[in-house]
């Protein structure tokens, strides 16, 4: 899995101690999951995000690594939300997750943030991604401090469909 995010990218460039510095506890993070899903993003808060972002990028209400990755599938609870910032917000419902050899239990809930420049945003751009559809993806596993909850920021591994299995729309 290749790690490509603005954010990381910008930290490993300035700050390279503060995400090779974390060790991934599988089962402490996948414990993280959430048990009811996110709040809808509301127009404000969209509508800001352009500023907030950056803050978030250099860690003030921002991102914390867990120095996990994961891979899963689930259904969004509501269709994706855009931001100012580009980013693609999708609250899912898990019906699969494994991190390492830990897998998520029954009944819990993830957001993935979908960053501008991947080939995940390219396949949200293409097609809306709507409440109910399927998705897999991957990536790392990140706390967003803001909730706190776990997020998965999904690059290279996302797919959509509709049905059984999720095709890498690309």
């Amino acid at each position: 899995m290749r790690i490509r995010h603005y954010w990381r990218k910008h930290l490993e460039e300035h700050e390279p101690a503060r995400t090779r510095a974390v060790a991934c506890d599988a089962a402490g993070t996948v414990a993280l999951l959430s048990k009811e899903t996110q709040k809808a993003l509301g127009w404000f808060s969209r509508f800001i995000a352009f500023l907030t972002t950056p803050f978030k990028r250099i860690g003030i209400s921002g991102w914390k690594e867990t120095g996990c990755a994961g891979e899963g599938s689930g259904r969004p609870v509501r269709d994706a939300q855009h931001s100012t910032d580009g980013f693609y917000s999708i609250d899912v419902t898990l019906q699969a997750l494994t991190v390492g050899a830990e897998a998520a239990p029954a009944g819990r809930y993830l957001r993935l943030e979908v960053e501008p420049g991947t080939r995940a945003h390219e396949v949200c751009a293409k097609a809306p991604i709507k409440q109910g559809m399927l998705v897999t993806f991957g990536g790392a596993l990140v706390i967003d401090t803001d909730g706190p909850f776990l997020e998965i920021h999904p690059d290279e591994e996302f797919g959509v469909g509709v049905g059984g299995a999720a095709s890498s729309n690309a």
